[in-house]
């Protein structure tokens, strides 16, 4: 079985004086994050008033969370001698974060989501401020997703705006600009092939299934951060590529928990529900098992049904456990965990980033039996 825990509890494991998780605090960061919303809402505020709201609508969906990304991107840097000034690593950091919140809120708009981190989305709260003012269900829909779209493309912006003034060194602002680039080119190709999987009749082999899990999280919230952390900690190249194919691995295991939990997880433990990616119909390596099982048919029937109950969601449930789909990705998530731990084995890293990255993989890849 697998621990039902939050998409953040990877870094739960909290160590005298490193904060409320694993590996360096973020609240450098997060202060940066905090100074920057601060700001664009005041700037946003002498342009009008709704505008200011949407700004102060992006900060509230950039609080909580154990910012997974930040704290990758100080603990590669912290391993180094030649590490950037701390208010340079945090503004990365926090970059990250903001770009995490932009991939957040374009998703819920796609998936239609209404609940994030126990809130309300941007898309649900502007849809029902819309509803309120008296506007039509699909009127206030289509105002909800409209919203939406401008909040994630202004935290995308903002995120390479943090970067360029971060006062990093100009010798290494173009590579840590083109990791920034990497991370949100390879999240919207992801998205897109998870889209274009929940096409009706879609049939992705097993490969295409994995090109998307590793895209659309394991590259912007563990490859990039951490190869972006060697950058700054003036890491030698051949640790930064080592740190990259590890992000890879670990979040491509995180990102097969999160389907897992999609479907298996406790909203009240995850924040989110456990009935949008079968209603949506998402063709996760989870459902793949399972359509090539007898019990794909049935399967089929159910996913992708807007409508779909509490019933025929236990039903989906049941058909995915016992043809052994569940297992199996979860075997899954044990060997990206095995190949982790390989590719440390190998790698000859700090000592101190080594054992915090072992932290990590187990974290990331928590089971019980």
């Amino acid at each position: 079985m697998v621990t039902v825990f939050s998409r953040e509890s990877a870094f739960s494991s909290a160590r005298p004086g490193t904060g409320a998780g694993t590996g360096p605090d973020a609240a450098g960061a997060s202060a940066a994050l905090d100074r920057f919303l601060t700001e664009s809402t005041g700037r946003a505020g002498g342009v009008d008033p709704g505008f200011a709201q949407l700004w102060e609508e992006v900060a509230r969906l950039s609080t909580g969370g154990k910012r997974i990304r930040p704290r990758l991107v100080r603990l590669a840097a912290d391993a180094y001698p030649q590490r950037e000034p701390a208010p340079v690593v945090e503004a990365v950091g926090a970059a990250f974060e903001l770009l995490h919140t932009a991939l957040i809120v374009h998703d819920d708009v796609i998936d239609q989501d209404e609940q994030r981190r126990h809130q309300p989305t941007i898309n649900a709260a502007a849809a029902a401020r819309a509803s309120a003012a008296g506007s039509a269900p699909e009127q206030a829909r289509q105002y909800g997703a409209s919203v939406g779209v401008i909040a994630g493309d202004l935290a995308l912006a903002g995120a390479y705006r943090l970067v360029a003034r971060s006062g990093l060194s100009p010798e290494r602002l173009p590579r840590l600009l083109e990791l920034l680039d990497e991370a949100l080119f390879s999240s919207a190709a992801g998205e897109l092939l998870d889209v274009d999987h929940a096409l009706p009749g879609a049939r992705p082999e097993r490969e295409q299934i994995l090109a998307a899990t590793c895209l659309k999280t394991a590259v912007y919230s563990f490859e990039t951060p951490l190869q972006a952390g060697g950058v700054l900690g003036g890491a030698p190249e051949e640790h930064v590529a080592v740190l990259g194919r590890l992000g890879r691995t670990v979040g491509t295991a995180y990102q097969l928990v999160d389907d897992l939990l999609g479907v298996f997880g406790d909203p009240e433990a995850t924040g989110k529900s456990a009935v949008s990616d079968l209603r949506e119909g998402k063709r996760t390596m989870l459902v793949l098992a399972a359509q090539c099982t007898s019990d794909g048919e049935e399967l089929d029937a159910l996913l992708g049904r807007p409508d779909l109950g509490d019933e025929e969601a236990a039903r989906a449930r049941e058909l995915i456990e016992r043809c052994g789909a569940r297992q199996e990705v979860e075997d899954m998530v044990a060997g990206c965990a095995a190949e982790a731990r390989a590719l440390l084995e190998a790698a000859g890293l700090p000592e101190t980033l080594d054992q915090e990255l072992r932290r990590i993989v187990g974290g990331a890849t928590e089971r019980i039996r």
